[in-house]
């Protein structure tokens, strides 16, 4: 129950902080993205259950509160929490290296995705602009802040499996 009580403060608080405080610190209007770097952390912590749940969750609020189509966000963060989850236990959870390339590599098909069905299928084709001013910035961006968010979430997951298995041990 506490990790579920958990996870929804974690999304409260990055739905608020990727709507306003990532707004503020944004550089040439790119800003990193929190729910990707929080939905591909959990999903290689936790496995891709609960990356596919968090990542909809994420999408779906994201829909609600700023999206024009319910379900567009959360279709592609669902099957990014899902997908990354495959590696939940193929590699070292304190390392660092993994985490920030999945992150990389899932921001970068988040970009491709939002061109695809948001720009190209209108027509707009000019994917290289987009590509050097929109994606690639985000994903810098976004890879040099999960250095440091993926680390706290990784303490944050030992917190809890720590305690969790402290009450499994009394019970």
């Amino acid at each position: 129950m506490r990790r579920v009580i958990i996870m929804i403060i974690l999304l409260i608080i990055n739905i608020v902080f990727q709507s306003t405080i990532m707004n503020e610190i944004s550089i040439n209007n790119v800003s990193p993205n929190l729910l990707i770097i929080t939905t591909v952390s959990f999903a290689l912590l936790r496995g891709k259950y609960e990356g596919g749940i968090i990542g909809f969750l994420f999408g779906l609020l994201q829909d609600i509160f700023f999206g024009k189509v319910l379900g567009f966000y959360a279709l592609i963060y669902m099957y990014i929490g899902f997908f990354s989850g495959y590696l939940y236990r193929s590699f070292y959870k304190e390392s660092i290296l993994i985490p920030t390339l999945v992150i990389s590599g899932c921001d970068f098909i988040f970009g491709l995705y939002v061109y695809i069905f948001s720009f190209l299928f209108r027509g707009k084709l000019n994917f290289m602009y987009y590509l050097s001013n929109i994606i690639m910035p985000e994903l810098v961006y976004t890879t040099l802040v999960a250095v440091i968010i993926y680390k706290l979430f990784h303490l944050i997951n030992n917190k809890l499996e720590s305690r969790e298995k402290k009450e499994a041990n009394s019970n």
